[in-house]
C-alpha cells in the first residue's frame, strides 16, 4: 500500500514512458505505455503479441528495468526473445500454470524496493487456481478461469509502483456466440478488464494483398490492424491504425508504418505515384528512403500530432 500525505510534503512517484515498437501506437498513448500500469493485449494469433511484448521489455530493460517473465504457454525462447531486442542475460523466466505456485515466487520481487522489474504474463488465458488441479473434476465451477484470472490480477495490482515496475500482459481472442452474430473478444473476465490501464486489440490480416511472401513462399510481413479498446492514459479510446509485423526477424516495421502516417497527415505529401518531403521526391511508396534527420523530423511530427 502507499500512502502520499501531501501536507507532509509527500510527492506523488513519477512513471516513465516506455515506447513500443509501433509508433502509431506511441501517438495513440502519448509516447508509449507508463510505467505503474497494466497493459493487456489481446487479438488473433499470429498478431505480433508476444513480438510487440518482446521489444517493449527490451525497451525497458534500457531504462534498467529487469524483465519477469510468466510463460504459462511453455514456448518461451532465448533466440527469439534476443532476436528482438532482449538482453537474455537478465530475466527471470517463471514457467508454470499454477497461479498460487507463481505467486510465490515472483512475490519476494514484486516487494522488492531496490530494483525495477517488467512482469510479463504470456499468457493469461493459461492460468488457473490450484484447485483446478486438485479436484478429480478438475473444478468445474462456473467462471473459474475468469475468477482466476481476476484472483491473480488483484494480486499484482496492490504491488503497482509508478517509479519501481510495470506489468503486461498477453490474452488470446475467443469467439462470443451469446448473441445475434458471433464476434471476436477477449478471453478474460470483468475484473481483469477492469483492473487493466491500458486493453489494446490486435487483428492480424490474412489477405493476400496485405502480405509478401519470400522465393520459399514463407511470410516476411504481415498487416496488424490495432485498435485502443481502453486506456488510462490519455483520451485514446477508439483510436486505430496498422503496422507491419515481421515474422522471420521477429520485428515490427517502425519504418514503413512511419511513412504510411506521415503520408495520412501529410506531412509527406503525395501526388499520385509521387511522394515528396521537402526537396526530397520518390516514384511509389515503397522507394521513399529517409535520412537519419528526416526520419527524426518526421517522428517528432507525427509524435506531436
Amino acid at each position: 500500500m502507499l500512502v502520499i500525505d501531501k501536507r507532509k510534503g509527500d510527492h506523488m512517484p513519477e512513471y516513465e514512458i516506455i515506447p513500443t515498437p509501433s509508433v502509431g501506437l506511441n501517438r495513440a498513448l502519448g509516447g508509449g505505455l507508463y510505467s505503474g500500469m497494466t497493459h493487456l493485449l489481446w487479438g488473433t494469433p499470429s498478431a505480433g503479441k508476444t513480438t510487440m511484448c518482446y521489444h517493449i521489455v527490451a525497451e525497458a530493460q534500457k531504462r534498467g528495468y529487469r524483465p519477469v517473465i510468466i510463460d504459462s504457454e511453455f514456448s518461451y525462447k532465448d533466440k527469439y526473445a534476443e532476436q528482438c531486442g532482449v538482453d537474455i542475460s537478465d530475466p527471470v523466466i517463471v514457467q508454470g500454470t499454477v497461479i498460487e505456485d507463481i505467486l510465490k515466487t515472483i512475490t519476494p520481487l514484486l516487494e522488492d524496493r531496490d530494483e525495477k522489474h517488467i512482469y510479463l504474463v504470456d499468457s493469461l488465458s493459461n492460468l488457473m487456481k490450484d484447485e483446478f488441479y486438485a479436484k478429480p473434476d478438475g473444478g468445474k465451477a462456473m467462471g473459474l478461469a475468469a475468477r482466476s484470472q481476476g484472483y491473480f490480477l488483484q494480486k499484482l495490482v496492490n504491488y503497482l509502483h509508478k517509479e519501481r515496475n510495470m506489468m503486461l500482459f498477453v490474452s488470446h481472442q475467443m469467439v462470443d456466440l451469446s448473441g445475434m452474430y458471433p464476434t471476436l473478444r477477449g478471453k478474460y473476465g470483468n475484473t481483469v478488464h477492469h483492473n487493466m490501464h491500458n486493453i489494446i486489440k490486435l487483428f492480424l490480416s490474412m489477405s493476400q494483398a496485405e502480405m509478401e511472401r519470400d522465393n520459399a513462399k514463407m511470410i516476411t510481413s504481415q498487416k496488424v490492424a490495432w485498435s485502443v479498446e481502453k486506456t488510462k492514459q490519455r483520451a485514446s479510446i477508439g483510436t486505430s491504425g496498422h503496422y507491419y509485423v515481421l515474422p522471420q526477424e521477429g520485428g515490427i516495421d517502425t519504418l514503413r508504418e512511419l511513412i504510411d502516417i506521415a503520408v495520412e497527415m501529410e506531412i509527406i505529401e503525395r501526388r499520385g505515384a509521387w511522394f515528396y518531403y521537402g526537396e526530397e521526391k520518390w516514384n511509389g511508396a515503397g522507394n521513399i528512403s529517409l535520412s537519419d534527420v528526416q526520419h527524426g523530423e518526421i517522428s517528432s511530427k507525427v509524435l506531436v500530432g
